[in-house]
């Protein structure tokens, strides 16, 4: 008994994170990347992009917690990232901002949300969608991506590369714990969710059904300025 019990924790140690940083590309559409993503997985995103078949790099993000209204510095995590993106050489016509208001919770869901709105009112039209993200959160955007983005879209999921642990130790570092832990419940939270009070495919004219922390104002699509 003792050693089954032994045999089934140090299973889970060894593949949980492998089972929460999916990967599972389509390599055409659009490129979406979280703008909240560390610097070394936003790099990877330039070379997703350019070994691709993408039309566009779009980041979304929410604004930065703490930061001013400074002229110059940026305010938002799409802000953010499309700044950091521009600094890596990348091209400010394919790439495209999404602002996502403020929410206590269901930031992943709001984000998905904004990136269907904008596929929408754009006529942007597209067959595939891929997501990028921090590792262990890729399982729970890809899950919340393909609801948000209904029938419409092929949704694709690649999980970048951690900066703040090693993957394969997750389990001695207290981020790695966090942030496997979290995400775990994140994922059993919204799969049960959406299989309870969520349709499964919202058509592209339907609202979607979000948990009530999620309810939000407007969206704000802003194509980058290019630098003189």
């Amino acid at each position: 008994m003792t050693a089954g019990i032994c045999a089934l924790l140090i299973f889970f140690v060894t593949s949980i994170y492998g089972f929460l940083a999916i990967n599972h590309p389509l390599g055409e559409g659009i490129l979406v990347v979280e703008g909240w993503i560390p610097a070394k997985t936003l790099a990877e995103s330039v070379h997703v992009f350019n070994s691709g078949r993408y039309q566009r790099l779009v980041v979304v993000g929410g604004p930065i917690q703490g930061a001013g209204s400074v002229s110059g510095h940026p305010t938002t995590y799409a802000d953010l990232s499309a700044s950091r993106l521009e600094q890596l050489g990348f091209d400010p016509k394919k790439l495209i901002k999404i602002d996502v208001p403020a929410v206590s919770s269901e930031h992943t869901l709001t984000g998905a949300a904004g990136v269907r709105r904008w596929l929408e009112r754009s006529g942007t039209k597209v067959c595939c969608v891929d997501i990028l993200t921090a590792g262990a959160h890729a399982r729970k955007s890809w899950i919340l991506s393909r609801y948000a983005l209904g029938s419409s879209y092929r949704v694709g999921i690649i999980a970048g590369p951690e900066s703040a642990f090693d993957p394969n130790y997750w389990f001695i570092s207290r981020r790695g714990t966090w942030s496997v832990v979290r995400n775990l419940a994140g994922y059993v939270y919204y799969r049960f969710w959406i299989l309870f009070y969520g349709k499964t495919s919202p058509s592209p004219s339907s609202s979607i059904s979000v948990p009530s922390g999620a309810r939000h104002r407007s969206f704000r699509v802003r194509p980058v300025a290019f630098r003189t």
